[in-house]
C-alpha cells in the first residue's frame, strides 16, 4: 500500500483510537469524585465535588495513542520508527509527571517537588534526543544555539508545562486551547514531512477530545495535575517537533504563535506577582479567563473567546512560517500585534492596574531622570557650601538660597526643642494648603549637642506633587549639616547657638 494512502489512514486510526480511550476511560472516572475535604486552588471554578483524575483518562488514551502512532510510523516507513529512542523517552518523562501530578491531585505535593519531577522528565527527553538545536524565523535563517542548546531546551519544556497547568481554570479551557495548538503542530509536521511529529500530534488531540466530553462545562471531571502537567509537557514537545525540519531547525513562529494564550497568560501572571512581590507558586484568581468572567462573560463564552483567539495566532504561525516572504512578514506582524492587542487590552480593560502603575513609574522615571541628576549634583554643591559656612545663620541662609534651585518652597534647620517654625514667606500658601512639607533628621556625632537637629523642606504641590525629590536632596544635605554641627560643637566643647529667627506662625 502506498505512503500517500497508509499516512491519511493512519493518522485517522491513531485519532480514532485515542478518542475511542478518552471516552471509554472516561466514564467511569466522571463518576468518581475526590474527598470533598481535599484543599481546592484558587484557580478551581466551582464548590462542586468533581473528580480531578481526568488526567488518567488521557493519560490512558496517550500511551495507547503512542504505542499505535509509533506502529504506523513504521509501517509508512517501512521500517523502525526515525525517532524510537524519543518514543520511549517521551513515555517514561510523562509517567513520571504524571505519578507527581496524581500525588498532587490526591494528597498534595510542594511547588518544589513538581519543578524537580519537571526538570527530571526535561533531562530524559534532552537526553532521548529531543533538543532545541537552531531557530529559524523564516526559512533560509538560521541561528543555532551551540552550547546554550540544553538550559534553552529545559527551560522551554518547564515553562510551557507551568503556562499549561496555570490556565486549567475554566471547564473546557485547557483541552480547547490544547487541541487548537496540537491541530496547528500536526499541519506543521506534515508540511515538514515529519510523520512522527504528525503522529504524536493525533494521538494526543484524540485523548483530549475524548475527555473533553465529560469536561465541558458544566465539568463533570477535572483534568487535575496528573493531565494538565503531562499534556503541558508533550505540547512543548510536539510543538516544537512539530515545527522542525527533518535537519532539526525549529520554526520558532509555530510552536510560540499556536501557545500564544498560555504563554502569554503565564508571563503576564509572573509580572503581576513580581510587581506586587509575592510568590510566583501561589496561585490566584487574576488570570485572563478569571478577568473575562469578572467583565460578566459566561464560562462557555470566556472559554470562546479565548479559543478563537488561539485559533487565529495558530493560523497567523503556521502562515508566518511558511508563506512566501511577503505574506510572512504580513502575517507575522498581525500576529504580534494581536499579542500586543490582547496585551493592552488586558492591562486597560481586565483591571491590570499593576501594570499601569508600573509603566506610568518607569515613564515618570525616563521623563525625570535629568532633573533627578541634576538635583544630586546641586545638592553636592550645597553640601560643600554648608562645611565652609562661618556660622549657624550661614548655614541656615545657604539652605533658604537654594530653595529655588530645588524647585521647593523653603529649605530651613530646626531644633527638635524648639516649636517648628514657618517663614513668614510662605505663609499664605501654607494657609491656602498649597504645600507639603518633609522633615528629615539631621544625624549629629558629637555628643556635645544632643538636642537634636532635623532639615524640614517645604515644597510645592502644583510642582512636584510628591516629597521623593525633597528626600533624595535631603540624603546628601542632612549629612553634611550634622558634620558641620558635631565640629563646631566639638571645637566650642558645647552646644551651637543660634539667634531666634523672627516668624508669624508656627507648623
Amino acid at each position: 500500500m502506498s505512503p500517500e494512502v497508509v499516512l491519511p489512514a493512519s493518522l485517522l486510526g491513531t485519532f480514532l483510537v485515542s478518542v475511542l480511550m478518552g471516552l471509554i476511560v472516561g466514564r467511569p472516572l466522571s463518576r468518581m469524585a475526590t474527598s470533598s475535604q481535599r484543599r481546592e486552588p484558587p484557580q478551581r471554578r466551582n464548590q462542586l465535588t468533581v473528580s480531578r483524575l481526568g488526567g488518567v483518562g488521557v493519560f490512558a488514551a496517550l500511551l495507547v495513542g503512542l504505542l499505535g502512532s509509533a506502529a504506523a510510523s513504521m509501517l509508512i516507513d517501512a521500517g523502525p520508527p526515525r525517532i524510537p529512542e524519543l518514543t520511549l523517552s517521551l513515555v517514561f518523562a510523562s509517567s513520571i509527571l504524571f505519578v507527581i501530578g496524581l500525588v498532587d491531585d490526591l494528597r498534595g505535593v510542594t511547588p518544589a517537588v513538581k519543578l524537580a519531577a519537571q526538570g527530571a522528565a526535561s533531562l530524559m527527553v534532552y537526553y532521548g534526543g529531543f533538543r532545541i538545536e537552531a531557530l529559524s524565523l523564516v526559512p533560509g535563517h538560521e541561528l543555532s544555539l551551540g552550547v546554550a542548546s540544553l538550559p534553552v531546551t529545559i527551560l522551554w519544556l518547564v515553562g510551557v508545562s507551568n503556562a499549561f497547568n496555570l490556565i486549567d481554570g475554566l471547564d473546557g479551557l485547557a483541552a480547547g486551547v490544547g487541541i487548537i495548538a496540537l491541530a496547528a503542530t500536526a499541519a506543521s509536521a506534515l508540511i515538514l514531512s515529519n510523520t512522527a511529529g504528525a503522529m504524536y500530534s493525533v494521538a494526543l488531540t484524540g485523548a483530549l477530545l475524548g475527555f473533553l466530553r465529560y469536561n465541558f462545562p458544566p465539568a463533570r471531571i477535572f483534568l487535575g495535575d496528573s493531565g494538565s502537567l503531562v499534556v503541558g509537557f508533550l505540547l512543548a514537545v510536539l510543538a516544537v517537533r512539530g515545527g522542525s525540519t527533518m535537519g532539526g531547525v525549529v520554526y520558532v513562529l509555530v510552536p510560540i504563535f499556536s501557545l500564544g494564550y498560555p504563554l502569554l497568560d503565564t508571563g503576564v501572571a509572573i509580572l503581576r506577582r513580581w510587581l506586587r512581590g509575592i510568590p510566583l507558586s501561589r496561585a490566584d484568581s487574576s488570570h485572563m479567563h478569571h478577568r473575562l468572567r469578572d467583565l460578566g462573560l459566561t464560562p462557555q463564552r470566556s472559554v470562546a473567546v479565548i479559543c478563537a483567539g488561539s485559533a487565529v495566532l495558530s493560523a497567523l504561525g503556521l502562515s508566518a512560517a511558511f508563506a512566501k516572504p511577503l505574506l510572512t512578514v504580513a502575517a507575522t506582524l498581525a500576529g504580534v500585534t494581536l499579542l500586543l492587542s490582547v496585551l493592552g487590552y488586558g492591562i486597560g480593560k481586565l483591571g491590570y492596574y499593576e501594570f499601569r502603575e508600573a509603566g506610568a513609574s518607569v515613564a515618570s522615571a525616563a521623563r525625570k531622570g535629568r532633573l533627578v541628576i541634576q538635583d544630586k549634583i546641586n545638592a553636592h554643591d550645597v553640601a560643600s557650601s554648608i562645611h565652609s559656612a562661618s556660622s549657624i545663620e550661614a548655614l541656615k541662609s545657604i539652605l533658604s538660597d537654594a530653595s529655588e534651585t530645588f524647585r521647593f518652597a523653603h529649605m530651613q534647620l530646626q531644633r527638635y526643642s524648639q516649636p517648628q517654625s514657618i517663614p513668614d514667606h510662605i505663609i499664605p500658601e501654607f494657609a491656602s494648603q498649597q504645600l507639603w512639607k518633609l522633615d528629615y533628621p539631621v544625624p549629629v556625632t558629637s555628643a556635645a549637642d544632643s538636642e537634636g537637629w532635623f532639615l524640614t523642606v517645604w515644597g510645592r504641590s502644583r510642582v512636584t506633587a510628591r516629597p521623593a525629590g525633597a528626600e533624595r536632596v535631603a540624603q546628601i544635605l542632612a549629612p553634611a549639616i550634622g558634620a558641620w554641627i558635631s565640629k563646631r560643637s566639638l571645637l566650642s566643647g558645647s552646644q551651637c547657638h543660634e539667634s531666634q529667627p523672627s516668624t508669624n506662625g508656627s507648623a
